[in-house]
């Protein structure tokens, strides 16, 4: 970085995530990304929001790094922890 500029604004991540954003994130299409959520492999449930369907970026974060496990899964992983 050169003295005579500024440094890169920090960037805040959204807290909540719409399906668009889900689908960039894990690099799937929308198409994918409804396969996946009516047969259960997409397992964070949506929060509704403003008549969208919004997810919370950390459930998607701590779903990811878990594996993806199925829904009925995730949901007994999220009450046990």
């Amino acid at each position: 970085m050169n003295n005579n500029q500024s440094p890169e604004p920090t960037r805040i991540q959204p807290a909540l995530l719409t399906i668009s954003q889900i689908c960039q994130l894990l690099n799937i299409s929308r198409a994918e990304f409804y396969r996946l959520d009516q047969t259960g492999k997409f397992a964070p449930l949506s929060t509704g929001l403003c008549h969208k369907r919004l997810y919370i970026r950390s459930e998607i974060e701590r779903w990811v790094q878990e594996g993806c496990p199925h829904r009925k899964h995730w949901q007994t992983i999220k009450e046990n922890h």
